[in-house]
């Protein structure tokens, strides 16, 4: 189901590489189908203020269905994006009560935690995230960096080379 709204995005985005509703639904889908890089890369080619458009049109959306996953996912990048990392963990722990198995959303949460330099936390809910799917070769990416900021390189070193082993399957 989430690899099929990948290819129809990607499919949208061929059409109209320029739109950015198109792009920025296109970088969701890539990541929470674990596609990290894909996401980020794609993220980063929106211009920044398209993101206070998104927290406005996903703030409406969560009111009008607040049992979809997917609004307080996608509102959680908008506020990253314009600096309010505390409010993207908390619509990304929103996330986890709707549905407590999406393990990308401790991963990101871990990440905010990471761009925060709260490293304890970045820790604790990468470990989380892969402990429903211990093969998110994007959350031990993260628990990797994680560790290495903390000068645990053998912790950090294992990881990469997990990390390195999952994209080599992939």
């Amino acid at each position: 189901y989430i690899l099929e709204e990948v290819q129809h995005n990607e499919g949208l985005y061929e059409k109209y590489p320029t739109n950015n509703k198109i792009q920025f639904d296109l970088a969701m889908s890539y990541a929470y189908s674990g596609q990290i890089l894909s996401g980020w890369t794609t993220l980063k080619t929106l211009p920044k203020s398209y993101a206070v458009e998104v927290v406005a049109d996903y703030n409406k959306k969560m009111i009008q269905d607040p049992g979809q996953w997917k609004y307080p996912f996608k509102a959680a990048f908008g506020y990253f994006f314009i600096g309010e990392k505390i409010k993207a963990i908390e619509l990304f722990q929103r996330v986890l009560q709707i549905d407590p198995n999406q393990y990308w959303a401790y991963g990101f949460i871990a990440l905010v935690y990471g761009e925060m330099g709260d490293t304890k936390n970045a820790i604790k809910f990468c470990k989380k995230g892969l402990s429903i799917e211990p093969n998110a070769t994007g959350i031990h990416f993260l628990l990797a960096e994680a560790y290495r900021k903390d000068k645990k390189y053998y912790k950090a070193f294992k990881h990469f080379l997990k990390a390195g082993r999952l994209q080599a399957k992939d």
